[in-house]
């Protein structure tokens, strides 16, 4: 049994030794691991910064590359609007021009109209007097005609004027001492 022990405290040793080994190339692995922690760990942290990094300037990239869109898009809009906007102003004044002009046209022809309707109602009223001055010259004449039959008739049913002798020719009864009248007495003035 001696031999036994001999080789139990054989192989333990050789176990030990085993164990010593393990144990040291577990020491070493778990001092290799940590060692990569670590080195994963400030990889991680650098790769993290990094990250962050990039991140940042991708965004900034991003940032100011939107901004020049939005810039050269809402210049490109803003030109196209003030465009459209001096066109429309431009199309305001053309048209309130010509609205100038046609009310200055509207206005000579007003003028013009109201002066020939001031000419037409003083040529159509000197038209009318001139009309009722010749009416009255013209019904005045045949009053003094009226005159004139109604005094030839009044003459005739007093005896004043009448026909006598052979050839029946018109008599005026002129009295004893006639009166003359006209200008140089040519007429004699029948009695009553």
């Amino acid at each position: 049994m001696d031999s036994n022990l001999e080789e139990v405290k054989k192989l333990l040793v050789k176990l030990a030794a085993i164990a010593n080994q393990i144990d040291a190339r577990s020491v070493e692995a778990v001092r290799r691991i940590e060692g990569s922690a670590a080195a994963l760990d400030q990889g991680r942290q650098r790769f993290n910064a990094s990250a962050e990094q990039f991140v940042g300037q991708a965004v900034r990239s991003i940032g100011e590359q939107a901004h020049d869109v939005i810039v050269q898009g809402t210049g490109q809009a803003v030109r196209q609007f003030n465009a459209q906007l001096q066109q429309s102003a431009a199309s305001a004044k053309s048209s309130a021009e010509t609205m100038r002009e046609q009310h200055n046209l509207l206005a000579r022809a007003q003028s013009m109209l109201v002066w020939k309707g001031l000419i037409a109602l003083i040529i159509g009223s000197l038209l009318a007097a001139g009309g009722s001055s010749y009416l009255v010259w013209k019904n005045m004449r045949e009053l003094k005609r009226a005159e004139f039959g109604a005094d030839i008739l009044h003459a005739t049913q007093s005896g004043s004027l009448t026909r006598c002798g052979k050839d029946n020719a018109l008599c005026a009864k002129v009295g004893k001492s006639p009166k003359r009248a006209g200008m140089q007495g040519e007429y004699l003035l029948l009695e009553d």
